[in-house]
């Protein structure tokens, strides 16, 4: 009877993000550029004007 029930229980959102290796490996290159970019362009934003 358990295994009937474990067979059907369909798998947690979180493992399935962590069990796609190239979903993971997109995040781990997008996640870092994306903040790096915007942290760059907010230091070019605030630098002041020269006079």
């Amino acid at each position: 009877m358990s295994e009937a029930n474990s067979r059907d229980v369909k798998p947690h959102a979180m493992q399935k993000l962590l069990d796609n290796n190239w979903l993971l490996l997109l995040l781990g290159i997008a996640v870092p550029a994306v903040f790096y970019t915007l942290w760059g362009l907010w230091d070019v934003i605030n630098i002041p004007i020269a006079k």
